[in-house]
């Protein structure tokens, strides 16, 4: 069964919380209250004490199901889930979502529990996500089926994301919400005993919400199959994979968070059609310069860097080079008119330094911008804005009114204290992503320049 079947699993009409709770202080009553606030097709409690939940109907189990539904999260723990399942009648569900842990993770009579599981579900026709996972969202759907408490913001294009950390839909949560960063569809597969990261993959890579796929993956079962995935889906879409389990500390961490042999650099090598990254957050820094600046071709991986002090300027030329970027020196004619909107003082190679004339910032940095884009010497820029400038709005709200029109894919260093972060807002709201590093902002301009090379058959 491919990702193309996972319809029903991101877009279900119909679903069943098994263990679902009056009390908001219970988990069941949490993710049960997270739905019946935002989901709106039919939503079913199974739990035996109540008749209504929330408002919406609650039967004592899964065989008092009016009729079939496409998914049931469950939040029984251990045995009682196994059991439920053992005693639901075929054809109820399409997707059994068994977000609590304690199988095969665990040692003992984890793992045949498990298999318990498994087998259960599979007399009764249901695929199965997980066990040990946080669970499931679509926020074109508005469906948060996870024990995340934020919902993230959705628009198209997104981000969709396919892992086995419950840890990293948190985090992925909230740099969305703080960034404005789109979030198509997640799904945490955890021990992934039977819906596996290629089938999201597949799934992801066919869902015209999805513009970019990011996997935080520590391990799969079927490494042909996840580089099969991988290799068609960055022929749709960029795919960016930060690889876990890259030394012997972290595979025996793997092992002992879901409970499958874990190898890092298999994984690497599994992936090479993928963006490789080494942290969940250098994926999603990398995830806002794709969608937020991708430009329907880019001709190389030429960079301008502008910047109000020449150190800075050098530690972008350093980074953005040893990643494959090239700073090269402008033409004279470039140079000369950038040299006639600057200071005799200044330096108008590249890097630019428009040197401390700090208050004149909001009129020279988007002339020297636009010179630039103007020339066709640069095929990216990054742009460092440091200390006194970050405390002034002015000078945000003057690239944010300049950048987007001038179809050079752009990003920002800001180097403030983190009372000035604010200030940022208007460059982030007009989709021009700023970083708190300079090792970031390079990382990420780095990925853009490869991801046009790698995606052959254009967007959706």
């Amino acid at each position: 069964m491919t990702g193309s079947d996972l319809g029903r699993l991101f877009t279900p009409r119909s679903i069943a919380v098994l263990g679902a709770s009056a009390s908001p202080d219970k988990l069941g009553g949490q993710v049960f209250g997270r739905l019946a606030s935002s989901f709106k097709g039919d939503l079913i409690a199974v739990n035996p004490s109540e008749t209504a939940i929330a408002g919406r109907p609650a039967v004592p189990s899964l065989r008092d199901l009016p009729s079939p539904v496409d998914l049931v999260v469950a939040l029984l723990p251990g045995e009682a889930l196994v059991e439920a399942i053992e005693h639901c009648p075929q054809g109820q569900a399409a997707f059994l979502l068994a977000i609590p842990s304690g199988f095969g993770e665990v040692a003992h009579e984890g793992p045949a529990l498990q298999r318990r599981l498994a087998e259960a579900a599979h007399r009764a026709g249901m695929r199965v996500v997980g066990p040990n996972c946080v669970g499931v969202l679509n926020m074109d759907a508005g469906l948060n089926a996870s024990i995340i408490p934020l919902m993230p913001p959705g628009g198209r294009p997104g981000l969709g994301i396919a892992t086995q950390s419950g840890g990293f839909g948190m985090a992925t949560a909230m740099y969305a919400c703080d960034n404005g960063l789109a979030i198509s569809s997640f799904c945490d597969v955890g021990n992934t005993v039977d819906v596996s990261l290629a089938d999201c993959v597949d799934h992801l890579a066919a869902d015209p919400a999805t513009g970019v796929i990011g996997l935080y993956v520590e391990s799969v079962r079927d490494t042909a199959g996840f580089q099969r995935a991988v290799e068609q889906a960055a022929r749709r879409k960029p795919v960016i994979l930060c690889p876990l389990a890259r030394s012997p500390a972290g595979q025996a961490a793997s092992l002992a968070h879901v409970g499958i042999a874990a190898d890092g650099v298999l994984l690497v090598q599994a992936a090479r059609a993928a963006i490789t990254v080494d942290s969940g957050l250098d994926l999603l820094h990398v995830a806002k310069m794709l969608l937020w600046q991708a430009p329907r071709t880019l001709h190389g991986r030429r960079l301008a860097v502008v910047t109000g002090t020449g150190g800075i300027g050098t530690e972008i030329a350093d980074l953005a080079s040893e990643r494959g970027l090239a700073v090269h020196r402008f033409s004279d004619r470039l140079t000369k008119a950038i040299a006639n909107h600057l200071p005799p003082y200044a330096a108008s190679g590249n890097p630019v330094d428009l040197t401390p004339v700090w208050r004149d910032y909001p009129e020279l940095y988007p002339l020297v911008i636009e010179e630039i884009a103007r020339s066709g010497e640069a095929d990216l820029i990054a742009v460092s804005i440091t200390d006194v400038p970050t405390t002034r709005p002015d000078l945000a709200r003057s690239l944010a009114r300049t950048i987007p029109r001038l179809g050079v894919p752009t990003a920002v260093y800001w180097a403030s204290r983190d009372s000035d972060v604010a200030n940022m807002a208007p460059l982030q709201a007009a989709r021009v992503p700023c970083y708190r590093a300079t090792r970031e902002l390079a990382l990420a301009l780095a990925a853009l320049a490869r991801s046009d090379t790698s995606c052959t058959e254009g967007p959706e």
